[in-house]
């Protein structure tokens, strides 16, 4: 039944106007019982609600131009959330009941213009007068909506100035004697998938993974010095831009910084439920404002210059997490500074002791973090921590002191993290829920180490191994282990380990597996920590521009191809967790890897006194024969040790990659809780479809093969 307004009969009001309001699809259920207010030429009001199909019809209005208004506030929501937005600490939002109505329906079909056309085909059935609208063209407040899409056409703003004492009024102009059918634009954002479940899986191992090579960006644009900054966000790549101008409008991005393309696997979602930006209105928000909220920057971004730490990071939430990313090294002569800041502090907020210089920026992006969940953290979501290099180490202190005092629906992804505790730390953290990502042939989680401040001559021993031994490959990997071994500092977390499929390679094509071996886990770290035990009086800071320690071409690259391929292991090979090829390849590193052990083999103490007076070591100036003797039996004897340590654990890892090979991987473990989806095969092919993503499945040599192949 057609909904309709009839008043009292005046010989002056003798038009009739009649809307329906329908979505991108043409429908106008999802708009059943709105409310709303028309509002004729002369100031006459008409008030009542669309019938169960979004259609109302008003008799005796005066003859000219009318103004729909749409503006009363929801009562009532689909979704506790949306109710919360008006509870909240700061930055409250009170919500019409239209923009809710408009948040539930997902984006309609396309031209290849990118236009509409089902709702301008039904106003052609009813010959009616067809109109494209937004919620901001009924709204008062539109600080906390997107910008108006200029691109959403056939918007009648000249018509509206003809309205007489309605033409002020917030709303679109309808004529009399018409009927009109009135597309609302989906209210609807783009979010990317990110899995609430603890264990690893693949998709927030990528995703992330971006995140933490984000956090490079700029909030708005690059500022020397540094300078918050109001919208618009218009640097394509910064995290402003991506956040607010393409995600908060359905608009996926590509270039996150200077990285890219890359592509996420989004879902759409109601506009209230996007990863949020904080509304810009300085005189609605002025409490926020006065303190210290002026911009959406100061809300959402870090750039400590305060404490003289540097430490950047952003934050940002929805209805289901918490996102925080902690920027690593890149400013070197802060960070670096930060980095070798290596000696010891009680880790006041838990148990143990943390390195001081990662602790020093973890006390400056913590405030930052506790009042940003003061306001908006509703105690149901999930809080997903992320970082790279130096913000690994800071994200690890963040995400425990957050386990803490927060929630323990906390996970933590670090990808070449350095150590930032030591063992009664990473002991009291260990209900901590961290995936911590290394390549094989990065350095960067070697360090900390002591020997990077004052004590840096406890290499001594690994100095003294290397030197006694004529096959120097070895005696440098043995050397840095036995240093590692001497460090007071302690990986925390669940290490997954890329290794390239042949010597050398890209991490493009590097397979991650956990090898449980420090011979494997740590042959980088190790060697270079050998290195550094032959740096003369000091160490040299080590050298982090290589592409397997790059967020981008380092870990970003090489997650996305991980779950290129694990998704392929699903679709494609039964679940195979290794191809034939990759189990190949992987076991003739490790082969060489314990030959390589087998072949360490001890110079005498003659040529050991001969070699360290023939370099100049001056670690050994003036060192009797007798004290060098105990020198070079000492590191002899660590050098056995750590030899026969890792003799039978490199067999055990050759087993493990045997035994990890029959692993199956299981969708959850590619997607966690998305894997139930039932739209995920959908949203993963339109993924895959794209063409950077099949240049990058070429790369990571991602091929069917069948079952029998690893009979």
């Amino acid at each position: 039944m057609e909904s309709a307004v009839e008043i009292l009969k005046c010989p002056l009001r003798s038009s009739w106007v009649s809307f329906r309001l329908v979505d991108e699809h043409g429908k106008g259920s999802p708009y059943a019982e709105l409310p709303y207010k028309l509002i004729d030429c002369q100031g006459q009001a008409f008030e009542g609600v669309l019938n169960n199909d979004g259609f109302a019809k008003i008799y005796h209005v005066h003859p000219g131009v009318t103004v729909l208004k749409l503006s009363q506030l929801a009562t009532t929501y689909p979704d506790p959330c949306y109710e919360e937005l008006g509870l909240r600490k700061s930055f409250k939002i009170s919500l019409t009941a239209l923009q809710i109505a408009a948040e539930q329906s997902p984006a309609g079909p396309r031209r290849s213009d990118g236009t509409t056309y089902l709702a301008e085909e039904r106003a052609e059935r009813e010959q009616a007068r067809f109109l494209r609208a937004e919620v901001s063209d009924f709204a008062k407040i539109k600080s906390h909506l997107p910008e108006p899409d200029e691109s959403w056409t056939r918007r009648l703003s000249k018509l509206k100035q003809n309205a007489g004492s309605a033409s002020d009024q917030c709303g679109v102009a309808l004529g009399c004697g018409q009927h009109h059918v009135i597309e609302i634009k989906a209210l609807r954002a783009y979010s990317p998938l990110l899995s609430r479940a603890h264990d690893f899986c693949a998709l927030n191992a990528y995703h992330l993974a971006l995140m933490s090579t984000f956090v490079y960006a700029p909030f708005s644009t690059d500022k020397k010095p540094y300078i918050s900054s109001p919208p618009p966000y218009d640097s394509i790549g910064s995290i402003g831009h991506v956040l607010q101008n393409q995600l908060g409008r359905r608009v996926k991005p590509t270039q996150f910084d200077g990285a890219g393309p890359y592509h996420m696997i989004c879902e759409e979602v109601p506009y209230s439920k996007r990863l949020e930006i904080m509304p810009y209105d300085p005189l609605r928000y002025e409490k926020e404002s006065q303190e210290g909220w002026r911009n959406p920057e100061d809300v959402h971004f870090l750039y400590d210059t305060e404490s003289g730490t540097n430490t950047q990071a952003f934050i940002t939430h929805n209805d289901k997490v918490v996102l925080i990313s902690v920027r690593g090294t890149q400013e070197m002569l802060a960070d670096a500074s930060r980095d070798a800041d290596a000696r010891q502090v009680r880790f006041k907020e838990g148990q143990g002791q943390a390195h001081r210089g990662f602790y020093g920026a973890f006390q400056a992006a913590k405030p930052f973090v506790e009042r940003y969940l003061n306001a908006f953290y509703t105690g149901k979501q999930t809080l997903i921590v992320c970082g790279h290099s130096l913000g690994g180490a800071i994200a690890l202190l963040l995400a425990d002191w957050l386990r803490r005092e927060w929630s323990d629906n906390t996970q933590l992804y670090t990808y070449g993290a350095p150590r930032a505790g030591d063992a009664a730390f990473v002991k009291a953290a260990q209900p901590l829920t961290h995936h911590r990502i290394v390549n094989h042939n990065d350095p960067v989680p070697a360090v900390p180490l002591p020997w990077m401040d004052a004590e840096w001559k406890l290499a001594l021993p690994g100095t003294a191994l290397f030197f006694s031994s004529p096959v120097s490959g070895i005696a440098l990997l043995l050397a840095g282990l036995v240093n590692l071994q001497g460090d007071s500092y302690e990986h925390h977390g669940e290490q997954w380990h890329f290794m390239p499929r042949k010597p050398g390679g890209g991490s493009e094509a590097a397979v991650l597996w956990q090898p449980g071996c420090a011979l494997i886990d740590e042959q980088t770290c190790a060697r270079y920590v050998g290195e550094i035990g032959l740096d003369g009086d000091m160490p040299n800071r080590l050298a982090v521009a290589g592409t397997h320690h790059s967020s981008d071409s380092g870990y970003a690259r090489a997650a996305l191809t991980n779950l290129l391929r694990w998704n392929a292991s699903v679709e494609e090979r039964n679940g195979k967790l290794f191809s034939e090829a990759e189990i190949r390849d992987i076991y003739a590193q490790l082969l060489s890897t314990a030959q390589l052990l087998e072949s360490w083999q001890a110079r005498s103490f003659n040529e050991f006194r001969w070699e360290i007076r023939r370099r100049g070591e001056v670690r050994f100036y003036g060192k009797s024969d007798l004290e060098l003797r105990a020198i070079y039996a000492d590191a002899i004897e660590q050098g056995e040790r750590v030899r026969a340590e890792q003799s039978p654990a490199l067999t055990r890892t050759q087993q493990r990659l045997l035994a990890q090979a029959e692993r199956l991987v299981t969708p959850r473990s590619v997607f966690g809780e998305h894997a139930d989806r039932v739209d995920l095969a959908e949203l993963v092919a339109q993924w895959r479809a794209i063409n950077d993503n099949q240049v990058a499945e070429r790369l990571a040599a991602v091929t069917k093969e069948s079952a029998r192949a690893f009979a």
